[in-house]
């Protein structure tokens, strides 16, 4: 039983463990969607109010959707002319469809602003900052900015004291005016497992060891009614066999109310002197009962036919009518005697 207890423990972790980590990961993957969402929705209006602040009117981004950008008619390269000359640059299919707006002409106003007056990253960080607080995201945040010349040269610039920042906790990458693109990558500190929903891990965790309790025990409720359904066992009084004295045959047993069962003569005597005459194989077969004490006086079907029949020729009706024989005799010596069907087994009953 005890083995039986083990297994089903160990079953039950491990489908706890499994079926929670999979919950886990999903509330996982919508709370970091959800984050970056508004995080990117907070860098859009910070942007905004950078733009504002070059004196240009009006807000001239209406927001950043990678799905909503062109996908099809893209031109190979595009052109720049101003008092140095005219420019002729390729365009990155992969940045331009990261732009943060589709509009031929904002984006070559945005490369013409931020050409003249270069993003500033920790001004910018500054102003996200602000917006990341009316979403409610309390973390620390970062920005790396990358600029192409028009020689193809990158100038990167990141924000002061943000050495934490690396691949593993990047928000957005979006991309500012045409061909020569400025790339600006957004980072949060902390939106790992434990920091975005450690609330969920407790409930979780909480909410897994009282599952596994009581499916635990709801299971081991189930095996042992299975088991007692399989084997009924009857508490009886204990029978003694009677020390064998002078004048008094060998192998006798005394059942309750002074009733004797003498094995060697087939009888069965009462205190008045009544007596019951077995005949030889009923006699044999209660002895059998009786010698079955430690077992609670049940007799496997297997052990009653092969005593009787030990040629092999004892089949169920056979064996039904010798226990009825005996349940017979029993019963007219005293009306509580009783032999029971128990499973696969029969039960003397005292």
């Amino acid at each position: 039983m005890k083995h039986t207890k083990l297994i089903l423990l160990s079953v039950i972790i491990c489908i706890g463990v499994f079926f929670f980590f999979i919950i886990g990961r999903i509330t996982y993957e919508s709370k970091k969607s959800e984050l970056k969402s508004k995080a990117t929705k907070a860098f859009v209006e910070a942007l905004n109010q950078e733009l504002e602040s070059r004196n240009l009117n009006g807000k001239i981004l209406s927001g950043f959707d990678v799905k909503s950008t062109l996908t099809i008619n893209i031109p190979d390269s595009v052109c720049f002319q101003d008092s140095l000359g005219k420019y002729w640059y390729k365009l990155d299919p992969k940045k331009h469809s990261m732009n943060i707006t589709n509009d031929p002409n904002l984006r070559f106003m945005h490369s013409t602003v931020f050409d003249k007056k270069p993003i500033i990253p920790d001004s910018l960080n500054n102003i996200w900052n602000k917006y990341l607080l009316k979403s409610d995201i309390f973390v620390k945040s970062a920005l790396g900015i990358s600029v192409m010349g028009r020689n193809g040269e990158i100038n990167s610039k990141t924000t002061s004291h943000s050495e934490w920042q690396n691949s593993y906790n990047p928000v957005f990458a979006i991309y500012l005016g045409y061909a020569c693109e400025i790339e600006i990558k957004g980072y949060l500190r902390y939106y790992s497992l434990w920091h975005m929903m450690y609330v969920e891990i407790l409930l979780y965790s909480l909410l897994y060891i009282v599952l596994v309790y009581g499916l635990y025990k709801i299971s081991i409720i189930m095996v042992n009614k299975k088991s007692m359904r399989q084997k009924e066992i009857i508490e009886v009084p204990n029978i003694k066999i009677t020390q064998e004295v002078s004048n008094t045959p060998a192998r006798s047993y005394m059942m309750h109310d002074k009733i004797i069962f003498y094995a060697e003569l087939q009888i069965i005597e009462k205190e008045d002197g009544t007596q019951e005459k077995l005949q030889h194989q009923t006699s044999f077969l209660l002895e059998l009962f009786l010698k079955a004490e430690d077992d609670g006086y049940i007799l496997e079907d297997k052990i009653i036919k092969d005593n009787l029949w030990p040629d092999g020729s004892g089949n169920r009706v056979r064996l039904h009518k010798a226990v009825g024989r005996v349940r017979s005799c029993i019963h007219k010596i005293d009306s509580s005697l009783n032999i029971k069907r128990c499973g696969s087994a029969y039960q003397l009953i005292i």
